[in-house]
């Protein structure tokens, strides 16, 4: 089965969407990433297979799975695919279903049990999904606060692997993160030192 997740790549100082692409189809096992990944995109084979049993999911083992990263010709760098991958192996083995994936994009890497890590370029790849028009925006929670800055899109913190499929499926909602912009902007800035107390500076 065919599953598709969208995800984001980092060009410089502006980010692109990148469509996940998985098939898993029948055959010796093999795990095959392709469009243009570096090192530590293909790492992400390694990664993504732990995280999804580890939290308690079934990896299709036994079959041939096929992951492309399109564009081809834009190269994939870091390992924000993590999240994205393991959602597309998991809506590709039917364990979770693909309309469920509709107006999302998914963005973070993941531990080999399955926590979302921090990863870099949060903020201008959620910047992308607002202009592209992505509704919902799932990122690794310690960076929800970062990601949440931007008006207008929904941004859902994800704890770790299970976190997500259960509010996928409807089994255990994620409360959607929100910042309280005068907390942020609207405070007056504390400094270790007033230059008013420095001779010459008044």
């Amino acid at each position: 089965m065919l599953a598709k997740v969208m995800s984001c790549a980092i060009v410089g100082l502006e980010a692109e969407i990148v469509e996940v692409e998985v098939d898993i189809l029948r055959g010796g096992p093999m795990f095959t990433l392709v469009g243009l990944p570096d090192a530590a995109v293909r790492e992400s084979r390694d990664r993504v297979h732990s995280a999804i049993k580890n939290s308690g999911f079934d990896f299709p083992g036994g079959r041939r799975i096929t992951v492309n990263l399109a564009p081809a010709d834009l190269r994939k760098e870091g390992p924000a695919y993590d999240l994205p991958i393991a959602v597309g192996i998991l809506a590709a083995s039917q364990q979770i279903w693909p309309d469920q994936l509709a107006g999302a994009l998914f963005l973070g890497e993941l531990s080999l049990d399955g926590t979302a890590r921090h990863t870099k370029g949060i903020l201008p790849m959620t910047a992308m999904a607002r202009a592209q028009g992505y509704a919902r925006v799932f990122v690794p929670a310690p960076d929800a606060e970062e990601a949440a800055l931007l008006p207008d899109v929904e941004v859902l913190p994800v704890h770790n692997l299970q976190d997500l499929v259960g509010h996928l499926t409807g089994l255990k909602p994620i409360t959607p993160f929100t910042v309280d912009m005068q907390d942020v902007f609207g405070a007056d800035p504390t400094y270790a030192a007033d230059f008013a107390d420095i001779m010459g500076q008044m």
